[in-house]
């Protein structure tokens, strides 16, 4: 099997594509691989390659670049529009790849994955790759495959699967469906996204893991220094983070879930049309009619397959999407559990503080009283002829028979427990609090001695 290869286009000066343009391709496979650089560097190379596998050229434009999906295919039908001549098909699949946390040695703590940077810029941790296929069945058996990723693309290792693919075909027969190369494409494909999908499962593990050894950074942070608040602030950034990975892992599962669907259906219709009994009444050899026709069920089978095991992802990645809503609903809980005893606290302080309070309070009043009393009759009201010897004058009684009956008055009517304050508090509950009313008894009118209104009529 005769293989054209252009593995990397990274010099499109050499004039490999060109060489293939100017001459007739003979072999029934042919790749080409270039890279999306490669294509926005050179305008031109992309316009006569598009040109010359009549791919479309708003595949190239900024709505289709943006999309994390899609799928298309055109019929080139002959010159008088009766037969099919090529069938070409173009679809993307476009993958987040998150970085796995760091693996754990024996006896080492765990490490939760690093916050971004604050700038916003050089987002550490994951890596967003875009794979565009575009492929071309001519009449009969036909195939030529271009396949474009970045240049830092992990995709590599489905070059590689595919030249393998392509290099050991067994079954030509299988080469008459334009379907034929999808079937080893989406696969390398799927394990891409399977390896995402744990990656990101491993970075919501770490965070549980270290939750139930006691190393999660948002419960250490009771002691609220700075070392501990700051460790808890890179733990919420690092669940939001991780959040976000799992919102876009899940939009992009569903994404490549519709666009496999499409590449099923599109392929149903097509067979359908082929080998309907009235097409395989135009064909000489109905023996190799039916044989295609078994080839084209079993890839659609394989497809159908693929799909499935997209969908496993997708419950996956749905699955650790709720792990961590969990855990950061946790952590919310947890943060609120912890200000809840720090306001307990508080109210304890500020309670003890109150009682303080209350005892300086009974100590003023205990000397108010006498005070005030001596300051009035210290005034120019009243006069006492002071005993020419230093005695205690004979009226002193009368200091001690109002100043004492003065202080019970005053401790009576304010001291906490005391009538005075309980009897405020009452006044101040019932303002507050209006007494409920209770369901009242309707009772007949013949009961109160009235007349209902049928008994007048």
């Amino acid at each position: 099997m005769s293989i054209v290869n252009i593995v990397d286009d990274v010099n499109p000066s050499q004039g490999m594509l060109q060489d293939l343009f100017q001459r007739n391709s003979t072999e029934k496979l042919t790749l080409i691989f270039t890279s999306r650089e490669n294509l926005d560097e050179n305008p031109i190379l992309r316009d006569e390659l598009f040109q010359r596998y009549s791919v479309p050229e708003y595949i190239w434009t900024k709505v289709c670049k943006r999309l994390q999906g899609y799928f298309g295919s055109e019929d080139i039908f002959s010159s008088d529009d009766t037969t099919i001549e090529s069938h070409v098909t173009w679809f993307h699949f476009e993958i987040k790849y998150p970085f796995p946390p760091p693996k754990k040695k024996e006896g080492a703590e765990d490490v939760p994955p690093d916050p971004p940077p604050q700038d916003g810029k050089n987002p550490a941790g994951y890596a967003w790759y875009k794979i565009a296929i575009i492929t071309i069945w001519t009449a009969p058996d036909q195939h030529t495959i271009i396949f474009i990723d970045a240049r830092n693309s992990p995709a590599h290792s489905i070059r590689n699967e595919l030249k393998l693919n392509c290099e050991n075909v067994k079954n030509e027969v299988a080469l008459g469906n334009p379907y034929w190369a999808h079937q080893f494409l989406v696969g390398p494909i799927l394990a891409c996204y399977d390896q995402a999908v744990w990656n990101l499962r491993d970075l919501v593990k770490a965070l549980e893991q270290g939750r139930r050894d006691g190393k999660h950074a948002v419960t250490n942070a009771i002691d609220s220094n700075d070392s501990d608040m700051e460790a808890s602030r890179n733990t919420f950034n690092s669940l939001h983070e991780i959040l976000r990975h799992a919102l876009h892992k899940t939009e992009i599962l569903g994404v490549a879930i519709q666009t496999l669907d499409s590449i099923c259906s599109r392929k149903r219709i097509f067979d359908s049309e082929r080998y309907s009994n009235e097409a395989a009444v135009n064909i000489e050899a109905p023996e190799s009619v039916a044989v295609a026709k078994r080839c084209a069920e079993k890839m659609g089978v394989y497809l159908d397959f693929q799909l499935s095991i997209v969908r496993s992802l997708e419950a996956r990645a749905r699955a650790n999407e709720a792990r961590i809503r969990s855990e950061i609903t946790l952590a919310f809980s947890i943060v609120a559990q912890l200000d809840s005893q720090v306001q307990a606290k508080i109210g304890e302080a500020a309670r003890n503080d109150s009682n303080t309070m209350v005892k300086i309070a009974a100590v003023t009043m205990l000397f108010l009283p006498p005070s005030f009393v001596s300051a009035v009759f210290s005034t120019s009201f009243f006069s006492f002829s002071p005993e020419p010897d230093d005695k205690v004058s004979k009226d002193f009684w009368i200091f001690w028979a109002i100043s004492i009956p003065l202080t019970i008055i005053v401790f009576g009517s304010l001291y906490p427990g005391g009538r005075g304050l309980s009897f405020r508090r009452r006044v101040a509950s019932a303002a507050h609090h209006k007494p409920s009313v209770s369901a009242r008894t309707i009772l007949p009118m013949e009961s109160l001695g009235m007349k209902s209104a049928r008994d007048i009529v």
